[in-house]
């Protein structure tokens, strides 16, 4: 697509070139020439700033289709769209929180089954002393009394722990929701898109034109700000 667009552009460029010296060679007034040649001025300068907006070769970018879009618009609405499947993959900030929330699930997990072990160990203990008939009936109550205030604690301390991951993700969640709303209106400040969509598998859209797609763009310069914010 990439090179189909690049030679219209180009074939664009040659066409008005050819067609030039057929209007020039028309006996017009000295004043038309004039109109002609900045006509002809201002058509260059937007062919430059476009390569430079859009089709300028940076490291590891393509032409963006969607700014393409929007300079053509001509007023009329223009849209884009995020891959967000995309974002939750490559977004630094969303690696960060994915590793900060995994190893706080590894640790609470590691600290539940510890507790679980132990219970089970006296719970074990408890039974064989029973088998035997060691311990008097009364203390054997009391035992297992012990022994299930001690199973309930366990179970309300899965569920605090089971809280507690569940409100830190949601809360992950919500500041990566405020920091992509926050870049994209910043963003779009300088686009000037009528809607920014979010495109994921699944999702209500079912397909997407790739040449509205700037989640490369989106990601690049939202990684460019993650890295400035942690120098």
């Amino acid at each position: 697509m990439q090179e189909e667009n690049s030679n219209t552009i180009q074939e664009s460029a040659e066409n008005i070139e050819n067609q030039t010296p057929a209007v020039m060679d028309v006996p017009k007034k000295s004043n038309t020439n004039t109109i002609l040649t900045i006509a002809n001025a201002v058509l260059f300068i937007g062919l430059v700033i476009l390569y430079f907006l859009v089709l300028s070769p940076e490291k590891n970018n393509t032409p963006n289709y969607a700014v393409m879009q929007k300079m053509a618009s001509g007023g009329s609405v223009t849209v884009a769209y995020v891959n967000s499947d995309s974002i939750l993959t490559h977004y630094e900030l969303v690696k960060s929180m994915r590793s900060e929330l995994e190893s706080k699930t590894t640790r609470l997990e590691t600290e539940l089954k510890k507790k679980q072990a132990a219970f089970e160990k006296d719970a074990a203990y408890f039974q064989e002393q029973v088998n035997k008939k060691a311990i008097s009936e009364a203390s054997a109550q009391e035992i297992y009394g012990q022994l299930m205030a001690e199973q309930q604690k366990l179970y309300d301390l899965r569920e605090q722990y089971s809280a507690e991951l569940s409100k830190q993700e949601y809360d992950l969640n919500l500041l990566l929701l405020d920091s992509l709303n926050n870049f994209l209106e910043r963003y779009n400040k300088r686009m000037n898109f009528d809607y920014i969509l979010s495109y994921n598998k699944g999702g209500s859209i079912l397909t997407a034109n790739d040449s509205l797609d700037i989640t490369n763009d989106v990601l690049r310069l939202l990684n460019d700000e993650y890295s400035a914010a942690k120098k």
